[in-house]
């Protein structure tokens, strides 16, 4: 058996937006290279083992879908219990930390870690709280952790140059 690190829902966004094939070509920059996986994930670099870029696109594009099910009403449940069967989970009961997870593929740890994150998202805030950045060249996946529940762009500056569009529009036409 072996541990699933704890994975929070910046670093599960960064995985998503930088290897899923949808948001990189809405914000045309496919021909960009990939970074490594240990420069999105930050500090702790060596917790997920080594993983093909093919293999980390399919798994960000499948995670990707989760988020497009939320916004469009799909069944948010049904995409995360898929990544959940195909990875094999299981809780164990720690003095430590209270709960923590387990897989007996090591192939599998990245897969579990997104997984269980989602599923800690969904019980804890719910599927209306994922989306699809709705920006300009945009198509990035946010988690939304504002107080109103209303947020429809990823970032402020996403936000802002929606804005300054809309300006412009109305500019235009007046």
């Amino acid at each position: 058996m072996v541990a699933v690190p704890r994975l929070d829902m910046a670093e599960l966004l960064a995985v998503v937006n930088y290897y899923a094939v949808t948001p990189r070509r809405a914000a045309e920059d496919e021909h960009e290279g990939y970074p490594a996986l240990t420069a999105v994930l930050g500090e702790a670099p060596d917790r997920f083992p080594d993983i093909n870029l093919g293999e980390l696109q399919a798994l960000a594009a499948e995670a990707y879908g989760v988020f497009v099910a939320a916004q469009d009403g799909g069944d948010v449940a049904a995409c995360v219990n898929v990544m959940l069967a195909a990875a094999a989970p299981r809780p164990t009961c720690t003095d430590e930390c209270g709960i923590a997870w387990e897989v007996d593929d090591s192939d599998q740890i990245l897969r579990a870690a997104i997984g269980i994150t989602l599923l800690d998202w969904l019980h804890t805030r719910g599927a209306e709280r994922l989306g699809i950045c709705r920006g300009i060249r945009c198509a990035d996946a946010f988690a939304d952790l504002s107080p109103s529940g209303r947020k429809i762009f990823c970032s402020n500056g996403c936000l802002n140059r929606h804005k300054v569009a809309e300006h412009r529009r109305r500019a235009k036409t007046a």
